[in-house]
C-alpha cells in the first residue's frame, strides 16, 4: 500500500493535471459525432484512437455488424483490483426525427454558451465519458505506479430500444447488448462505476422495466358494414383505459426508495391509413412497466394477463376480438448495497472533491448496471452530467434525481464534467494503489465438484 505521504502527491499532481480545456475538447468531439443506437462505430474508433495516443491498451469488441465498443486497460502490477469504469456511446436520439424539437440540445453538434455544453448525448451521456476518458488518460500520463488495473468500456447499445414488428435493424437493437457482450467476452471487473447523468448524486439503485405488446385482430369490412362493437381500435380504447387503471394501481403497490412501478401506454397504431374505407382489421398497443430491483417481468406478465381477462369475461364484444399479447423486451432493475467497497469508495472520492457527501438517489430509468450486477460485478451509477440549467442552483426534482428539461434539451454543465473527473481520478487512486488484500477482496474459487460444471 502507497504510504499517505505518497498517495497524497499524487492525488495532487493527479487533480492537478485535470484540464478543464481538454474535457470539453473531449466533450464536443463526442458530442460532433453522430452516434444512434445501430452506428456506434465511428465514436468507438475515436475513444479507440485516444487509447492509442494515450498508450492505453485497446481492445475493439465487434458485437453486431458495423457495431463495436471501445475497451481500453490501464494495466497495474496485479496486486490491486480491477476498476470499470462503464458508459454507452449511443444517444436517445438520431436528431432528425419527426416532431422532436429543432432546438441544439437535439442535434449532433455541440455548442459551448456560458459554461454549458448543447448538444446530442452531452446529458446520455458522453459528458461523463469525456469525464472518466480525461481522468484516465491523466492517471496515466502521470506514471503513478498503479496496483490494479483501470478498465475502461465505452460501449454501444445501450438505450431502451427493441426490434418490434416492421422495425427491425441495428437501428432498434439496444437494451444494453453492448454491455452484454462486453463483460461476456473479457472485459470483467471487481467492481464498476457507471457514468449516467446522476447529477452528481450516488445512485444506488435504479429500476427496469417491461415492454408488452397487445393487439387485437377483427374481420376485415368496409366502413358501411362496420359497427363501434366490431372496431378494433375502438375496442383498443377500452383495454387501454382498462389498462392504465390497473397501471395506476400497480404503481401505489410497487414502490422502493423513492421509485414506482410507472405503467406508460407507450405506442398505438392499427388499420391501413391508405384504406380509410375499411374498419380497422387490427389495432396493436404497446405498454411500458417499470420494474424495482428484485422484481421479475413475469410479475408484469401475470398481472396484465389477468387485467385483460377481466375485461374480457365483462365486455363481450372486446371478448369477441382476437386478442394477442407477449412481452418483447425487458430488462431487470438493479442495487449496489451500501456495505459493496464500490459504494463506500464514490462515497469517500466524492467527498474528498466536493467538501460535503453526495445525495443518495434511485431513478426509475434502467442503465448497463444491472448487466454488470447480474454477472456478478458490483455497480452503481455516478455521473457528472444530469443537472438542467434552469435548476443549477442544486434544486431537484424528487429527492436530488437526474433533472430534465424537453425544451431545451441535452445539456451539460463544465463545471460538474471537471468535478467528475476530479472525482474519477480520486476513485481510481484511492483504490488501484491498493492490494486486494488491504481491500479484503477474496477471490471466490470454486468447489471441486463446481469447477467443471459447465
Amino acid at each position: 500500500m502507497a504510504d499517505n505521504g505518497s498517495l497524497e502527491q499524487w492525488k495532487k499532481e493527479v487533480l492537478g493535471s485535470i484540464d478543464r480545456d481538454e474535457i470539453v475538447r473531449i466533450a464536443c468531439d463526442l458530442v460532433n459525432i453522430s452516434s444512434p443506437t445501430g452506428y456506434e462505430a465511428e465514436c468507438a474508433d475515436y475513444i479507440l484512437g485516444r487509447y492509442k495516443q494515450n498508450g492505453i491498451k485497446n481492445i475493439p469488441q465487434e458485437f453486431d455488424e458495423g457495431r463495436r465498443n471501445a475497451i481500453g486497460v490501464i494495466k497495474g502490477d496485479g496486486s490491486g483490483p480491477c476498476l470499470m469504469f462503464n458508459g454507452h456511446m449511443d444517444t436517445s436520439y438520431i436528431g432528425n426525427e419527426d416532431y422532436l424539437p429543432d432546438r441544439p440540445g437535439y442535434k449532433p453538434h455541440a455548442i459551448v454558451e456560458d459554461g454549458w455544453i448543447y448538444g446530442l448525448g452531452i446529458y446520455n451521456m458522453k459528458g461523463g465519458l469525456a469525464a472518466f476518458l480525461h481522468a484516465a488518460e491523466v492517471v496515466k500520463r502521470s506514471g503513478v505506479p498503479l496496483k490494479g488495473d483501470i478498465l475502461l468500456a465505452c460501449v454501444g447499445g445501450e438505450i431502451e430500444k427493441s426490434q418490434v414488428a416492421d422495425r427491425q435493424g441495428r437501428l432498434y437493437r439496444g437494451g444494453g447488448c453492448g454491455t452484454w457482450y462486453a463483460i461476456t467476452h473479457g472485459a470483467v471487473a471487481d467492481f464498476a462505476v457507471v457514468g449516467e447523468p446522476t447529477g452528481l448524486s450516488l445512485m444506488q439503485a435504479h429500476g427496469g422495466y417491461v415492454w408488452t405488446r397487445i393487439t387485437l385482430v377483427g374481420n376485415p369490412r368496409h366502413t358501411v358494414f362496420g359497427q363501434v362493437r366490431n372496431n378494433t381500435i375502438n375496442n383498443m380504447i377500452k383495454l387501454a383505459n382498462h389498462l392504465q387503471a390497473w397501471g395506476d394501481e400497480f404503481e401505489r403497490r410497487n414502490t422502493y426508495q423513492g421509485m414506482t412501478s410507472k405503467v406508460t401506454l407507450s405506442a398505438i397504431e392499427g388499420g391501413w391509413p391508405h384504406r380509410c374505407s375499411r374498419v380497422p382489421v387490427y389495432c396493436t398497443l404497446y405498454v411500458d412497466t417499470r420494474l424495482m430491483p428484485g422484481q421479475s417481468p413475469l410479475i408484469v406478465q401475470r398481472e396484465m394477463e389477468e387485467a385483460v381477462a377481466q375485461l374480457q369475461r365483462n365486455d363481450p364484444d372486446f371478448a369477441s376480438l382476437h386478442l394477442d399479447m407477449n412481452i418483447f423486451m425487458n430488462q431487470w432493475g438493479s442495487e449496489c448495497s451500501p456495505e459493496q467497497r464500490i459504494y463506500q469508495e464514490v462515497l469517500q472520492a466524492h467527498q474528498e472533491v466536493a467538501g460535503s457527501p453526495p445525495d443518495i438517489t434511485a431513478v426509475s430509468f434502467a442503465s448497463d448496471a444491472c448487466e454488470l450486477v447480474g454477472h456478478g460485478i458490483p455497480a452503481l451509477n455516478y455521473g457528472p452530467t444530469g443537472k438542467t440549467r434552469t435548476l443549477s442552483d442544486g434544486r431537484h426534482y424528487g429527492k436530488a434525481q437526474s433533472d430534465w428539461n424537453p425544451d431545451v434539451g441535452e445539456h451539460a454543465s463544465i463545471d460538474d464534467m471537471v468535478q467528475g473527473a476530479r472525482t474519477y481520478a480520486t476513485l481510481i487512486l484511492n483504490l488501484c494503489t491498493r492490494t486486494r488484500d488491504e481491500l479484503g477482496i477474496e477471490r471466490k474459487e470454486p468447489h471441486a465438484g463446481e469447477r467443471h460444471k459447465h
